[in-house]
């Protein structure tokens, strides 16, 4: 079985790597596209694997943003120069209209089968503001052989819209939700004990979709009520990382900003020292943050119909309206004077990624004995 990945993300995201690796480990024979504007991303998140070749292609330009249609056949053109789509079995597209486009573009010329893999931009930016790629993401979804979403309020969201309104009957069999996965160290010190204090960890970017201005804000307005409550910030870079600074050196009492944390223990030692994790993005494909926060037995604080919204049958914190400061600090005061929500009822073993890959293979193997 050998499997072609069209990825333009690889390099800006671990996420693609890590699931590619563990394919690898397994068997999975595999050619990796990756495609982008940005000359830093080539080599980006690589890795050496006897089963496994990445091709990076510094092709893009910032007109294809706008351009999609042509984004699209400088894509497919370069990749049938690089590749021989005879040679694969089936194609992994890892996001609909940019990825999807292509695997339907080889589908068409090859009959190549094809998974497509929806994801927050996808619903939040294509099927929001480009009417004018909806004809070909109907296309790429009717005759995709599976679809894939990471979280099941991505999955409520994307069958709402308008856009697939008319062949929502066509395509939900084909419909998968199949959650990211956590490096193994978190599922390898899963902790169940609970501190009993008033801090609150934000691990992420500083930019207005996380969100974590109005997140500040809260927190202010409930320090008469709760003086001992303090957010510890990590994270570095966004369109927001200066005014969070200033709140930072405004309030000292209040906020501690730790920077970027790249160190498993030194993170996992904050994730010990706070009772809520707290992040009301605005989007969120899934949210592997909340996870890693999870395992280690944090209350969270999530967004509602985002990410890890309505994912577990059981409670694990608050989803909260992102837009609502009021919201926010009444579901923070909630979580405060509430220490019940426990971890013990989650199967950590379905973020393993071990266990993602060999759910991957499985659907390979299915749709390729189908076409």
């Amino acid at each position: 079985m050998n499997i072609l990945h069209i990825c333009n993300d690889f390099g800006g995201s671990k996420v693609h790597s890590n699931l590619y690796q563990e394919l690898g480990n397994i068997g999975v024979c595999q050619t990796i596209y990756t495609c982008f504007r940005n000359p830093k991303l080539l080599n980006k998140n690589r890795f050496e694997s006897p089963n496994s070749t990445i091709i990076y292609s510094n092709i893009l330009h910032l007109y294809h943003r706008a351009l999609y249609h042509l984004k699209l056949s400088t894509i497919y053109r370069d990749i049938m120069q690089k590749v021989n789509p005879n040679d694969f079995d089936c194609i992994h597209a890892t996001t609909l209209f940019s990825d999807g486009g292509v695997a339907y573009h080889i589908w068409k010329h090859y009959q190549k089968p094809y998974i497509v893999a929806v994801r927050n931009t996808d619903v939040n930016t294509f099927m929001r503001y480009a009417p004018y790629a909806w004809n070909v993401g109907r296309n790429i979804l009717l005759n995709a052989s599976k679809i894939i979403f990471i979280s099941k309020a991505l999955k409520d969201s994307f069958c709402r819209h308008i856009m697939i309104k008319d062949i929502l009957p066509d395509i939900m069999d084909k419909i998968i939700i199949q959650p990211n996965g956590i490096d193994e160290y978190w599922i390898e010190h899963i902790r169940s004990d609970k501190i009993s204090n008033d801090s609150i960890l934000y691990v992420g970017r500083f930019d207005s979709n996380k969100n974590v201005l109005r997140l500040m804000r809260s927190v202010i307005q409930l320090k008469n009520a709760h003086p001992t409550i303090k957010l510890n910030l990590v994270g570095g870079y966004g369109n927001q990382l200066k005014r969070v600074l200033k709140l930072v050196e405004k309030y000292p009492e209040l906020f501690y900003y730790h920077g970027i944390v790249s160190d498993k223990e030194k993170l996992r030692q904050l994730y010990l020292s706070n009772r809520i994790f707290a992040m009301p993005s605005k989007h969120e494909t899934f949210g592997l943050v909340y996870i890693e926060a999870l395992s280690q037995n944090l209350s969270l604080l999530y967004t509602k119909g985002q990410g890890i919204d309505n994912f577990f049958d059981f409670n694990i914190g608050i989803a909260v309206n992102p837009h609502s400061v009021s919201d926010i600090k009444n579901a923070l005061e909630s979580l405060l004077n509430n220490n019940n929500i426990n971890n013990d009822q989650v199967d950590f073993s379905m973020f393993s990624w071990h266990n993602i890959a060999k759910k991957y293979a499985s659907i390979y193997q299915e749709i390729c004995m189908l076409s």
